[in-house]
């Protein structure tokens, strides 16, 4: 069965995945699987029919007959398991993988989301310009906890 996922009906790309769909859409490229995608209008995400596949009301959801998950991330953890190709063979390369799929997700975009909020629901403010540069540091600092932390990685030969 073909598994499908949803997107936004009405956004800036159209639903063609410039939002959280991407990642599962770019989840389902690499293993080489074919997937269906329903469009949902923002009306209809906070629907009951919707909430009944995420809580949240949101985008994406992945359905494969009577099974359903939501989040993005626990579903490209789902496609991973399931095909070859997304997740290294070896445990601890598998956990590392794991590990740094968790930290995109709840340790990089968190500060990312912030900004695009920022310039996005704030920029008519009169703070915005004061608020702006204390936003991109927190980007900067996380971008360069990593780079400190694979060149660490990189001295002693991992």
């Amino acid at each position: 069965m073909t598994p499908t996922i949803t997107a936004f009906e009405r956004s800036p790309d159209r639903g063609r995945g410039l939002a959280r769909d991407m990642r599962v859409r770019w989840a389902f490229e690499e293993v080489g699987r074919p997937y269906d995608v329903r469009l949902v209008s923002f009306g209809a995400m906070k629907e009951p029919a919707h909430r009944a596949l995420h809580p949240f009301g949101q985008i994406p959801t992945y359905e494969e007959g009577d099974f359903v998950l939501f989040e993005s991330g626990a579903i490209v953890f789902h496609i991973a398991e399931r095909h070859a190709g997304l997740l290294p063979d070896d445990a601890n390369a598998r956990a590392r993988a794991i590990t740094w799929m968790f930290a995109a997700l709840n340790t990089v975009e968190p500060p990312i989301l912030d900004l695009q909020n920022t310039r996005l629901l704030e920029g008519d403010e009169s703070w915005f310009e004061q608020r702006l540069p204390a936003v991109e540091d927190r980007i900067r600092v996380r971008l360069g906890e990593l780079s400190v932390h694979r060149a660490s990685r990189h001295r002693r030969g991992e």
